[in-house]
């Protein structure tokens, strides 16, 4: 009896141990492509105009997690290959958090994404959880900045280019920039978010913010 209660005992401390090793691997595991910032970084207020028509500031942050890139509707290829692998994640990625999950495409082109270009082209997904918005670079400058991204007009003929960052960035629900997920650099090939990574790296993320 005194020998299969000190089983049983073994048992049950290995079973112990055995979870708190899982939870502890989880928590302290790296995300491959993605940062996390040691301290969510603030960000200044806002006014940019969405695909209804609708100002956007930073109260529209509050009360949600956001995922933003910045592109523009003209783009041949990453803007367009982004935003439909983050509409496709954006139900599973939903399901990790409390709170609804958005995916924010900020145009950096408003000389040529009007309100109704930006409706026609997120209207596409048709997913309500995607939003495409636009404004003067005045505004659009300052706000990308605060992002940790960039964009740049490659020139001012009448189909010019726009360089702009591939990366996205997660805020949380009080309006605070807290990661960002980085695209693959491979030689030969688009630095486009790979999907399988970012479901592999967002719970890693939100162990990491939940553990500071």
């Amino acid at each position: 009896m005194f020998r299969n209660l000190t089983y049983l005992l073994l048992a049950a401390g290995a079973l112990i141990a055995g979870v708190m090793l899982y939870q502890l691997s989880q928590v302290s595991a790296e995300p491959k492509l993605a940062l996390v910032y040691p301290q969510p970084r603030a960000l200044a207020d806002f006014n940019l105009t969405d695909h209804h028509g609708e100002t956007v500031n930073r109260e529209r942050l509050y009360g949600q997690w956001t995922l933003a890139f910045v592109g523009y509707t003209s783009c041949p290829d990453i803007c367009p290959l982004t935003l439909a692998k983050l509409a496709g994640a954006q139900p599973k990625l939903a399901e990790q958090v409390s709170q609804p999950l958005k995916v924010w495409f900020i145009s950096v082109d408003p000389n040529r994404d009007s309100i109704e270009q930006l409706n026609r082209y997120v209207s596409y997904f048709e997913q309500a959880s995607v939003l495409g918005m636009t404004a003067g670079h005045d505004q659009l400058f300052p706000f990308v900045r605060q992002l940790g991204l960039m964009y740049a007009l490659s020139s001012t003929s009448q189909d010019y280019l726009v360089d702009h960052s591939a990366s996205v960035v997660l805020i949380n629900p009080q309006g605070q920039l807290v990661a960002m997920f980085k695209p693959p650099m491979q030689v030969g090939e688009l630095p486009v978010i790979n999907v399988e990574q970012l479901l592999a790296d967002f719970p890693l993320v939100l162990n990491k913010l939940n553990a500071g």
